[in-house]
């Protein structure tokens, strides 16, 4: 029986586009069970909100459940392990950050790689870092501050979570910046250094701008300077550090999902569609912006550029001022 060379190439051209077929049909059936999304912070802290809002979105985005899992601790090592261990089949999402990609790779003897383990998905949100002081503190702006540190060295004290977080670095960086000598006080978490200082135990506290908001609203916090790149709305009198003239002071506290290397390049696409048309949703948006969160849509290329930027920025800061692990 002969077989024409027209059936033949149709033949073939069936089975080349064969896994294009399954990759869109993988594609349509997931997800078909819950998602996990690992956040690693405690409940109710600023990070922890954001994950929590992007789960509720990339809930009503993709129709199936995603849960918020907790798994604090080693600076974010923890959950960034459990979920380069997990299936890459796009059910385990890690909300990454500043600490778990940018940092730990220099403070920490971790069991993963920040590029090589991950793949990043979608950019979800960014906030800075607010300082506040004690309200009976004198010292209470950024010049004022630098003059008081100048006059005494090591003298003044600043409360801020661990060593090599995003609130300790961006002081980290003011101090170098500004050549003063103030000394950390390393807590557990944004709310006993706020206590402390509210109590007068120390007169600085620096934390993600959510932690602070409503006690500097409130009174029971002086905000001094926030290390945004503009000010924020919800605090629109408070300065920047730039504007106090330190621009290099500009930091934000980023949140990132990623997922283990492997996961297939068309559900990774999904997700980040859905992630980036939940962050044009009207309502989380003014849910951010009441937390001093900006909304951060990015394109696919250019998560890992920016990244391997903040990895790069962060380890020159580590290395400079001499910071070790918590």
């Amino acid at each position: 029986m002969s077989v024409s060379r027209r059936s033949i190439i149709a033949a073939s051209g069936g089975v080349l586009a064969a896994p294009f077929v399954l990759s869109a049909a993988r594609a349509q059936a997931w997800p078909s069970r819950p998602l996990r999304l690992v956040i690693p912070f405690p409940p109710g802290g600023a990070q922890d909100n954001v994950g929590r809002l992007a789960a509720a979105k990339l809930q009503e985005r993709l129709g199936q459940q995603v849960i918020a899992d907790n798994r604090p601790g080693a600076s974010g090592a923890l959950a960034a392990d459990i979920v380069k261990n997990a299936p890459a089949d796009g059910y385990t999402v890690l909300l990454g950050n500043i600490s778990s990609h940018a940092v730990n790779p220099h403070t920490l003897k971790i069991t993963y790689d920040p590029f090589t383990d991950f793949t990043p998905v979608a950019m979800v949100g960014s906030q800075p870092n607010l300082l506040c002081a004690n309200p009976s503190f004198p010292h209470d702006t950024i010049a004022k501050l630098v003059a008081a540190a100048k006059a005494e060295p090591g003298k003044i004290h600043y409360g801020a979570s661990g060593t090599s977080t995003s609130p300790s670095l961006s002081m980290a960086l003011f101090k170098l910046r500004a050549g003063i000598d103030l000394t950390l006080a390393a807590y557990r978490g944004a709310a006993p250094a706020s206590t402390d200082a509210m109590a007068g135990h120390i007169p600085l506290v620096i934390a993600n701008y959510d932690s602070l908001r409503a006690l500097a609203q409130q009174g029971k916090l002086k905000p001094i300077a926030v290390t945004g790149a503009k000010r924020s709305p919800t605090l629109a009198d408070v300065p920047t550090f730039a504007e106090s003239g330190y621009p290099e002071i500009v930091v934000d506290a980023w949140a990132m999902l990623f997922v283990p290397t492997g996961t297939p390049a068309d559900i990774v696409a999904r997700m980040h569609g859905a992630m980036n048309a939940a962050l044009d949703d009207k309502d989380l948006v003014e849910r951010f912006e009441t937390m001093g969160v900006v909304a951060t849509k990015m394109k696919a290329e250019e998560l890992t550029p920016y990244v391997r930027a903040e990895h790069k920025r962060w380890g020159e800061v580590i290395r400079a001022a001499g910071i070790k692990a918590d």
